[in-house]
């Protein structure tokens, strides 16, 4: 039922992130307005950029932003080492200004500027988008929350790494290539990270059968939680339910991050579930570090990959120090081959 303080509008731009909500082209939105992680919202664009300056939409086309535009995004958190930060506000009334802190759609109050990047898009809030007068929140959008794995899983491939922009996905996606090549099932998901869709498509256009994120569970950005671990068992338990021969699995962010990628490695129960991990590197000293970490929370490396691969100066420090690694684009077989080594039963169909 609506209210006098409900609007009526037609947004241009929606970002990926809302995909759980499975909106029209018609949304109404409250101006009492929500303050709540995972709560959409409904803005209209300020000002431009040339560089990220464009919004994922759910078919995964990047669409540029121009100020006017009214776009509908989820409040959320980013901590970005290579993009921008922010937080959800506190506080919030229609005409307040906020900005759009990633591609997918994930809005807040941003941390400053980033050296590199400069300020994001700045965004004024026009209210809280509702459905039968009932605010519209990821969290009740949720695959049903598994608290436990389940006895039985399919083996499990940790795409880690020691940075965003590492190669993990393409990582991921290559793997999952040469499986489905075989002739294997692969299921694949993303634990961690913020809103985007472009991973996902990634992972099924070359091949994986079911794909799932965290977004799915009804989070925006991983970032700050500490409920991480049971995101991960649930994307798992029901990555597993169809049985694949492997679940490929990448850990967005590198392993000091905010997004809580430490505290799924230090569960136990989800350590053991893991039967190999590939880790992804930009440089020599990052990788050895990482694998190091790795190692002391009982995991091995099965091979390195990543800019620190680029060329045969990182490979032969890698080796002296007993690390595999091979180049996604130049030795792919060779990244499959070592990173899946093993790991599957029985004959390919």
């Amino acid at each position: 039922m609506q209210t006098r303080h409900d609007l009526r509008i037609r947004p241009h731009k929606v970002g990926c992130v809302c995909q759980p909500f499975e909106l029209g082209p018609y949304v109404t939105i409250s101006q009492e307005t929500l303050a709540q992680e995972g709560a959409a919202i409904a803005a209209r664009v300020l000002t431009a950029r040339k560089d990220y300056g464009h919004l994922e939409l759910g078919s995964g086309r990047k669409a540029r932003l121009v100020p006017g535009d009214i776009i509908i995004g989820v409040l959320g958190s980013r901590a970005a080492l290579r993009g921008f930060c922010g937080r959800p506000p506190s506080e919030l009334r229609p005409g307040d200004r906020l900005q759009l802190l990633n591609q997918g759609g994930v809005i807040g109050l941003a941390e400053g500027s980033h050296a590199g990047l400069g300020a994001p898009i700045d965004v004024e809030v026009l209210g809280t988008p509702v459905r039968q007068g009932k605010p519209l929140l990821l969290s009740d959008y949720g695959l049903e929350v598994r608290s436990e794995l389940p006895a039985a899983l399919p083996p499990v491939l940790l795409i880690v790494g020691t940075c965003m922009h590492a190669g993990k996905t393409t990582a991921a996606a290559v793997i999952t290539r040469y499986l489905r090549g075989m002739g294997r099932v692969v299921h694949a998901g993303k634990v961690t990270g913020v809103a985007s869709i472009g991973d996902l498509l990634m992972f099924a256009d070359n091949g994986a059968e079911q794909t799932l994120s965290f977004l799915d569970c009804g989070i925006a950005s991983t970032c700050y939680r500490d409920d991480i671990p049971q995101v991960a068992r649930t994307l798992l338990s029901h990555l597993a339910e169809e049985k694949p021969d492997l679940i490929v699995l990448e850990m967005g962010d590198g392993l000091l991050g905010e997004y809580g990628v430490d505290s799924v490695l230090a569960d136990e129960t989800l350590r053991d579930a893991i039967t190999g991990v590939v880790l992804a590197a930009n440089d020599t000293v990052g990788a050895i570090a990482a694998a190091e970490q790795l190692q002391q929370a009982g995991l091995k490396v099965r091979v390195v990959v990543g800019p620190a691969t680029d060329s045969s100066v990182g490979p032969k420090a890698l080796g002296r120090l007993g690390l595999d690694s091979a180049n996604v684009l130049l030795e792919a077989k060779r990244v499959c081959v070592l990173a899946t080594a093993g790991m599957l039963e029985g004959p390919s169909s």
